[in-house]
Order: structure tokens, then sequence, then C-alpha cells
């Protein structure tokens, strides 16, 4: 890759990790849709997966007294199927097809920001559930980095407390993201250019988040959140009017 589009890939991470310390919603979902325009979808797709894993792991640690280990036992064999299939699709899909994908997960996302706060959970606890929704987040991360919705629906659902949904999801992620990182070497899908651009996107992704942290008390979270939904939606309106052309 060029210095310019290092230097792209590098400002979107820092933004992205920006987002994330400041609203807690992944950093991927605001860096990977403007990598798209720098590098092919899938190249998008996998710096976002190398990238992110290592937030999850930090939050994991922070609230690792909240982890409900059953739960995240049977969410992280669902892992097994999911990442299999996702990486199989990754590999065979089309570029268009890709952003197809990618645009619709983002738009369902902002529909369930608006939804989600009128669930009333009540799904009770069953292995065969937990299962469902870690194949289908490893599915769907494995092969658009974009999982986490699905974990968000099920802990709704579930009526987690925030702490349980922090620290749960992100030790399946943590999980997860290892589950996949094996899954992609071994398919052969890194490249030394794949490689360079990683190295440029985690300390970003770090410098973003920690430029977060002193803004974070001074912002006013509620109308950051809505702008940012509406960013996230032209992303995937964008995404998916450039699969279509």
């Amino acid at each position: 890759m060029t210095f310019t589009q290092l230097f792209c890939i590098a400002v979107s991470w820092i933004v992205g990790g920006f987002v994330h310390g400041v609203t807690s919603i992944g950093g991927g979902m605001i860096a990977m849709p403007v990598i798209t325009f720098i590098a092919s979808p899938r190249e998008a797709i996998l710096i976002s997966c190398l990238t992110s894993f290592i937030i999850p792991v930090a939050l994991a640690i922070i609230y690792r007294r909240h982890i409900l280990w059953r739960e995240v036992l049977f969410l992280s064999l669902g892992c097994l199927p999911g990442i299999q299939a996702g990486i199989a699709l990754l590999t065979a899909v089309s570029g268009p097809a890709l952003l197809f994908a990618l645009g619709l997960m983002l738009i369902f996302f902002v529909a369930w920001q608006h939804l989600s706060r009128r669930v009333r959970p009540g799904l009770p606890y069953r292995p065969l559930y937990a299962f469902l929704a870690g194949t289908a987040g490893a599915f769907l991360t494995a092969c658009t980095s974009l999982g986490g919705p699905v974990l968000a629906v099920y802990a709704a659902f579930r009526g987690w407390e925030k702490e349980k949904a922090l620290a749960s999801t992100n030790m399946f992620f943590n999980f997860l993201n290892l589950g996949i990182i094996l899954g992609q070497w071994q398919a052969g899908l890194y490249s030394m250019s794949l490689m360079g651009a990683v190295a440029v996107s985690l300390p970003s992704a770090m410098l973003g988040v920690a430029i977060s942290i002193p803004v974070v008390r001074r912002m006013p979270q509620q109308a950051f959140r809505k702008l940012l939904l509406g960013m996230i939606l032209l992303s995937g309106l964008t995404l998916i009017v450039r699969s279509v052309m």
C-alpha cells in the first residue's frame, strides 16, 4: 500500500478508536466502511478483524468479575461452525456482494439501536439459544467483521445488566477473534501488505481511544450518539449503492 493509503487507514482507525471510547460502539463500524474506499472489501474486513481484537481483551479484564461463564461457554462453542462458514463465504463471494452485506449490517445496527428500547427481556437461558447466537455472531464476524449487533440483540433479550453484557460479550469475542485470526491465517488470507496496514491500524486505534478519555466527560453523549448513528446509516447506504454500481 502507498503512504497515502496507510495514512488514510491510520486516520480512519484514530476516529474509530475515538468513537469506541466515547460511545462504546465498535470502532470498526466507522473505520471499516471508509477503508473499503482505499482497499478491497475483503482486505477492509481482514484489517478490521485484526485491529478490533485489542478492545475486547481490555474490557474483559476490566469486567472479569461479571462474566457469565456458563453462557460464554455455549456462545463460544457456536464459533466452531460459525467461523468456518464465515471464512468460506468470505473467500467465495465477490466484492459487490460483500459491500452489500456490509451495508445491510450497518443499517440493521442503526435500526436495532432505535428498537432496542422497546424490547422486553424475557428470553430464558437455554444452551441451544446461546449456541445459535454464538454461531450467528461468529459467522457474521468472520465474513463481515460486524457480528456485534447479533450479540447485542441476544444480550438485550436475555436482560443482562450492563456490566454482565460488557463482560460476557467481550469474553466471547476474545475466543471468537482468536479462532477467526487462526482460521483466516490457515486459509492464506493474510499478506505482507495487509500486515503493514494492521501495523498502522493498531496503534492508531489505541491513540483514538486515548484521545477519547478527556473528551468523554465534556461531550453531550446523547447528541453525539445520534450524530454517529446518522453517519453509520449513511455509510450503510453508501456501501449498498457502491455494490450495485
